[in-house]
């Protein structure tokens, strides 16, 4: 699946403070979301069959990885206007609960605090394009004795990310792919629960590393901050540098309970089938 950025993302770390830093590309949970909201729209059930959904997602996934086409994230951070709207039920006035905001106080109903985003820059003309590679068991899912199909939704994703995240699918190709163990040249993200690299100074030169939610296991959706702290995993993701740059990649040995996943050019660390 090819996806194009208007500007970039929005999907922050969890459990730091209002002023937390975004996420250099977006979490695969923060995907799985994505991909979980286009279905749940697409199938007539209401937004909170959402979560449902992903868990449905994570049971059946056995790989998800990503690789910038043309762009390179750059994070930063700035000042947002924050307007507080709620009850607040310590300090009542004329014997009820205040709401903000409100003229009495002014100041308790606003805040700027500084907040974490990612730009995508492209290097060429065009949008900014990242492209992601997943490998579900199978290529539907069961809901409420429905059978809905994965493909149709992946084409309706329209955010990854907070509501400003806005994207544009461009390409989704539906294909059986190669799987196998031993060692292969990954130019995917993939996590290193999974996969160890055997090229270290190729990993520190166009790889980096980010702590997500592991996608894998859908019972740590329910309490995301408590899990963050206890079953995240790490994930080696590819660079750009420049224009010139070409497609990293980094060779890898996989665990006893990991696959090889491959289509065309295109490789990916997952877990072995479920059964």
């Amino acid at each position: 699946m090819d996806v194009e950025f208007v500007w970039g993302f929005q999907a922050r770390v969890i459990g730091l403070s209002k002023t937390s830093p975004s996420f250099l590309y977006p979490p695969p949970t923060t995907f799985l979301g994505a991909l979980a909201e286009s279905l749940s729209k697409s199938s007539g059930f209401s937004e909170s069959a959402s979560s449902i959904l992903m868990k449905n997602l994570s049971s059946k996934l056995l790989a998800i990885g990503w690789r910038p086409l043309n762009c390179k994230p750059i994070r930063y951070e700035d000042l947002n206007r924050i307007i507080s709207i709620s009850v607040k039920g310590i300090k009542k006035i004329a014997g009820k609960a205040g709401l903000h905001p409100t003229l009495i106080n002014l100041a308790g109903s606003f805040d700027s605090p500084a907040r974490g985003k990612t730009s995508l820059y492209s290097f060429d003309d065009r949008a900014p394009t990242i492209r992601w590679f997943l490998v579900f068991k199978e290529k539907t899912i069961n809901l409420d004795k429905r059978t809905i199909r994965l493909e149709d939704g992946f084409w309706r994703i329209h955010r990854i990310g907070s509501k400003e995240s806005r994207v544009s699918v461009v390409e989704v190709e539906s294909f059986t792919p190669k799987a196998r163990s031993g060692n292969a040249r990954v130019n995917h993200a993939f996590p290193m629960r999974l996969g160890r690299p055997t090229n270290i100074e190729d990993a520190t030169r166009k790889w980096l590393i980010e702590s997500y939610l592991n996608p894998y296991n859908g019972e740590s959706f329910d309490k995301p901050l408590q899990s963050y702290f206890s079953e995240t995993i790490r994930f080696m993701s590819p660079i750009l540098e420049n224009k010139y740059d070409k497609p990293p990649f980094i060779r890898v040995q996989p665990t006893k309970e990991a696959n090889i996943y491959i289509y065309e050019e295109e490789v990916v660390v997952g877990i072995a089938d479920r059964g």
